[in-house]
């Protein structure tokens, strides 16, 4: 060792003290053209009583966020401590479209990933069309009424139409997964 110290920035300080904020693994699905999806996501809060509505944080180029602007309906699933719930959150953490992910080769970024593929669901009436998959531990079906641009993440406030505990157990957390969206 050199005996330098590295210096940290401020933006190193807030980014480690970000990453402490424990939040929810869920998996937000749509559709399109008649195809259903999922996306992983953490930064999903209710926000209101009267309407009960939620907000779901998208980066603009997901393909998630474009299929909700297209028919306006979403589905948020909690996924469960219990079961399956971690391979879940994995088969789901890979976006449909692997060119997204920087550094892969040719090859691998031309892949497209149904994330669907092996998981159990049902399309849901309210919601219409977005995938409410079985083994989470309750979902909530959704309609978009504002989209709001908000650094570099586009914001979906959506009205709940209709949610359910479907099966026992513990919401699965960034705590309990170690995992971390934070910048």
């Amino acid at each position: 060792m050199d005996g330098h110290k590295v210096e940290r920035t401020e933006e190193d300080i807030i980014k480690e003290a970000m990453h402490e904020m424990p939040y929810g693994i869920y998996v937000i699905g749509t559709t399109a053209d008649g195809k259903p999806n999922g996306m992983i996501a953490d930064w999903v809060l209710q926000v209101s009583f009267k309407p009960r509505m939620v907000l779901c944080a998208f980066e603009p180029d997901s393909s998630s966020l474009g299929r909700i602007r297209q028919n306006r309906y979403f589905t948020v699933n909690l996924l469960n401590q219990e079961g399956n719930g971690m391979a879940l959150a994995r088969s789901f953490v890979q976006p449909s479209n692997a060119a997204k992910v920087r550094g892969r080769s040719a090859e691998a970024a031309a892949q497209q990933h149904d994330k669907l593929a092996g998981v159990d669901y049902w399309l849901s009436e309210r919601a219409v069309g977005c995938p409410v998959i079985e083994d989470a531990l309750a979902y909530l079906e959704c309609e978009a009424e504002r989209f709001e641009e908000v650094g570099d993440h586009v914001l979906v406030f959506g009205r709940v139409l209709y949610g359910e505990v479907i099966n026992q157990g513990e919401p699965l957390t960034s705590t309990y997964t170690g995992w971390s969206y934070s910048g």
